[in-house]
This record gives structure tokens, sequence and C-alpha cells, in this order.
């Protein structure tokens, strides 16, 4: 459906609006996991509330997040709301990071998506971030910012789904500029709701 040339054409143009945004904003692989789980269904300002409780009670350390007791993981969450299932889902991403990474870095992208989704409290646009963020595979991101980009600029509604598979079709991008585009998409969609 949209040419490699539309996709970077979009690309072009929101650089030079915007330009770089460096994300992911971490220090650490953890840190970086973690704000992937806090944003879900909030703002980035209460994600950050969540990981400056995690960072004083832990810095971050892997063991120390895993050894919390639920209660007090929860409480450490609660900015970012849904505070029981995040914690749960907390608990399950750092697991699978402690266990599992080595193995899961030599996956192709399609099985490593595919495990990634099994982990519960992951949904797509979590893996999809997880790919692109922790795991450098050039993989778009079509979460709401960006459905609803697209479907202003091409005048038809997208699920998460069919964007996804309509833009990976001739998605050419590096690792760095599909990191970078998701980004712009992002900081746009915040600019101009």
């Amino acid at each position: 459906m949209f040419s490699n040339k539309q996709i970077r054409n979009i690309y072009n143009q929101l650089y030079k609006k915007l330009g770089p945004q460096h994300w992911w904003p971490a220090d650490s692989d953890v840190e970086m996991l973690l704000g992937m789980v806090l944003v879900q269904n909030t703002n980035w300002n209460n994600a950050a509330k969540a990981l400056k409780n995690i960072s004083t009670a832990t810095n971050f350390q892997l063991d120390k997040i895993l050894n919390l007791s639920d209660k007090e993981l929860e409480k450490l969450v609660m900015p970012s709301g849904y505070y029981h299932n995040k914690a749960k889902t907390v608990r399950n991403v750092l697991g699978m990071y402690q266990t599992s990474f080595s193995e899961l870095k030599k996956l192709d992208t399609d099985t490593l998506r595919e495990k990634l989704l099994a982990i519960k409290g992951v949904g797509e646009e979590t893996a999809d971030v997880m790919l692109l963020y922790l795991f450098n595979r050039p993989v778009f991101v079509a979460d709401n910012y960006t459905r609803k980009f697209f479907s202003k600029y091409f005048k038809q509604k997208f699920t998460y789904a069919s964007l996804r598979k309509n833009i990976m079709k001739n998605f050419a991008f590096t690792v760095k500029d599909a990191q970078e585009f998701h980004a712009l998409l992002d900081v746009y969609g915040k600019q101009n709701k």
C-alpha cells in the first residue's frame, strides 16, 4: 500500500520540522524495559514518576527490583496507573530479560516478536517497541499517534496490525532511522492532538 518513497518522504518532512529526537530515553536496558511497560496506557510524565520511584528504591538494579514484594513494586509503579497489572508485567518482562535475553537476541525478528507477545502483559505496541529499541530491529511501531497521523494523511482508518503490515512491506529503514521515525511520529502526535 505504501511505497518506500512515500514512507521516506514522511520521515524526511518530520525530521526537517522536528529535528533528531534521540530516543529511547534510558541509561540501561532495565530502565528502558521499565519505561516501555510503565508508559502503557498513560503519558510519559506519569511513567517518569514511576521510573523515579523505582530508581530511588533500587537504582534500576535488576535483582533488587525482582526481590521487591508485590506490594512494594505496586506502590512504586502506582503513578503510571494500572499498578496491579503493570507490577506483574514488570516482573514478567524483567524475568524474561534476566533468564532469556542472550538467547532471544539470536532469534529472527518474527520469532522474537511472537516470544515477546507471549509474555503476559505485553501487547503488539510494547513488543514492537522492545524489538526496535532493546533488540535493535528495524520495525515499524503503529501506536495511536502513528495511526492517527497515517489516517489523517491517507484519509483512511487503520488498525495496529493493518498499518504495521502495510508499512513493513516496504520498510527499508536502518535501525537508527526506524527509531527516529517512531520518535518523530510520537512527538508530532503529541504536538498536534
